[in-house]
């Protein structure tokens, strides 16, 4: 049976968790990441103990243990430019423009406008996290075509 490192990412309110073999690579693990979080590759750094990891680095060479948790840094955009994400409701998608420091509720009131719903309403979803209004949209690591799920409660008349 083949070693395995399971690795908890931390650094955003969404905590994705990995397992990944021994001889894997630090660059192994950061395309995992990027698979998962749609954060390119070369806008992550990862830390261990407020050490730096570094691409080349293989995890069995890190003496983590069989569980470990890393510290994930993404370097912000240049110039807080203005992207598109795709937000799902059961019935529709609506591409939206946003910045990485777009607050969740400003969103909400961005699809209040749009959809006719009240903010208040609306619950915003980034990979199964429930998304908290206070928090920036890189709190979730919501970047170019990332998909955020909403759902809307509608009382009965």
């Amino acid at each position: 049976m083949m070693a395995m490192v399971h690795f908890a990412i931390t650094g955003g309110e969404v905590i994705p968790e990995i397992e990944m073999p021994m001889f894997a690579t630090i660059l192994d693990l950061k395309e995992t990441i990027e698979e998962i979080l749609d954060v390119d590759v070369a806008r992550q750094t990862l830390n261990f103990n407020n050490q730096v990891l570094t691409n080349d680095q293989t995890i069995g060479h890190l003496n983590l243990g069989p569980f470990a948790a890393l510290a994930l840094v993404v370097t912000p955009l240049a110039g807080q430019p203005k992207f598109n994400i795709l937000v799902k409701s059961i019935n529709e998608e609506i591409n939206i423009r946003v910045k990485e420091t777009t607050l969740v509720v400003d969103l909400k009131r961005k699809l209040e406008r749009r959809c006719g719903i009240l903010f208040e309403k609306i619950t915003l979803h980034r990979l199964s996290k429930e998304m908290e209004d206070d928090f920036p949209l890189s709190a979730y690591y919501v970047c170019e075509g990332s998909e955020v799920e909403m759902t809307t409660k509608i009382e009965p008349r």
